[in-house]
């Protein structure tokens, strides 16, 4: 048997095997290194293009609720706060815009409203449309960014009293206290705190911004040089364009009436609700005068009475209970009570001479019967004054009036 044919066909199978175990390994490991080398950059070119397409795409704008703090700082004025960020949470606003314009009020209800704002977990922007004095710098200063119109003011803040002789500056205790406030509110919005004490205390100085015995007040081009206020803005519309906000639609009204111009139909609009009833307490009391019957004029107290309730800020359904209470109140006291003290005719009174008998009155002068007169007082006139003819009266007697005859009174002893 010639074995060199079977070496050679075993090599040849030899070598067959080999290749068929090798190629597949090496057909996989270069697949392998291939993809390694093709997929990160396949990835990152896709990343880029979806990066590339969200740049280019405008972020959504932030819901935004509109709270608007203008007229005098009050109770009212809380009310209307706290129930606002109620409703702009309950509406899924991220953002609260305070609009505030107002020359200040109440301390105490400033005060409520700052630790409003500060609960709330919403963003606040404070939008000094005109000035933010006083009580209004507080409300600013709770909020995290303050933007002022051209032309605002804000500051001016330190508490005052009410005397004799008009405002004067609250007291040393009031005024550190309200001073600390100030500024722990701006430090908690990240605003200059040396600026907040600069507005309530003159003793504050300031190098370069404010002097001693002069209170801070700034305009809104030194609010932003010392970066008390994050930005300018012409109106509400470019705020929203700065932020990227869009109003909630029951925000768009209040919106509205802010940004339209002023015309004649919005005057009435513009009083505050004590104005309208001490107008309408005038103008009643007016038409008492012009009107017999003494009827309107209860009306008008009422009215006035409601004007002082809407002026403490108590809410509309009590001014109007207050108003019709007082008025009927007053009305059936005006036929009843009223009449028999201030409304008696003079003819249902006893005049002259019968109205002297039955009265009781001092004997001035000793009286001896009817044959000697002696003298009495009744009411502030002296009259000769007689009696039985039995009977003996002494100066000082107390007697009561009879009749009248003639020029004497005819009494007897009491």
């Amino acid at each position: 048997m010639n074995l060199v044919p079977c070496r050679q066909l075993g090599l040849l199978i030899f070598i067959t095997c080999g290749l068929a175990v090798n190629v597949p390994e090496f057909t996989l490991s270069g697949t392998f290194m291939v993809l390694q080398s093709v997929t990160p950059s396949s990835v990152s070119t896709e990343g880029t293009q979806s990066a590339q397409l969200e740049a280019d795409q405008p972020a959504f704008p932030t819901k935004a609720y509109l709270i608007v703090a203008d007229g005098t700082v009050n109770q009212r004025m809380v009310r209307h706060f706290r129930e606002g960020l109620i409703r702009a949470d309950t509406a899924g606003a991220q953002v609260v815009i305070v609009v505030i314009n107002t020359f200040g009020g109440d301390l105490d209800a400033a005060v409520a409203i700052r630790d409003n704002l500060l609960d709330v977990h919403l963003r606040t922007i404070a939008f000094v449309n005109k000035r933010a004095i006083s009580a209004g710098a507080l409300i600013a200063l709770a909020t995290h960014d303050i933007v002022m119109v051209p032309g605002a003011t804000i500051g001016a803040a330190t508490p005052l009293k009410v005397t004799w002789r008009g405002f004067e500056p609250a007291g040393e205790k009031t005024i550190s206290y309200f001073r600390k406030e100030m500024k722990a509110t701006a430090e908690s919005r990240a605003h200059p705190g040396e600026l907040a004490e600069a507005m309530v205390d003159s003793d504050v100085v300031l190098p370069g911004v404010v002097e001693k015995d002069k209170l801070l007040t700034l305009t809104t081009q030194e609010a932003l040089t010392l970066q008390l206020a994050a930005a300018q803005s012409e109106n509400l519309e470019q705020l929203l364009q700065t932020y990227n906000l869009e109003l909630l639609a029951e925000s768009q009204k209040e919106a509205t009436r802010l940004t339209a111009p002023f015309d004649e139909s919005r005057l009435l609009g513009q009083w505050r609700a004590w104005q309208v009833w001490f107008v309408l307490g005038l103008l009643l009391a007016l038409a008492e005068i012009l009107i017999p019957g003494f009827f309107i004029l209860w009306f008008g107290v009422g009215a006035l009475l409601a004007s002082f309730l809407a002026f403490l800020g108590v809410t509309q359904t009590v001014q109007v209970s207050a108003f019709l209470a007082s008025s009927f109140i007053l009305l059936v006291f005006s036929r009843t009570i009223f009449s028999n003290i201030l409304f008696s005719s003079r003819e249902s009174l006893p005049m002259n001479i019968e109205a002297l008998k039955g009265r009781t009155v001092m004997v001035l002068e000793a009286i001896d019967g009817s044959l000697k007169p002696g003298l009495v007082k009744i009411g502030g006139e002296v009259w000769s004054a007689i009696c039985d003819e039995e009977t003996r009266l002494t100066k000082g007697a107390k007697v009561e009036v009879l009749e009248i005859v003639g020029n004497r009174v005819r009494v007897k002893p009491v």
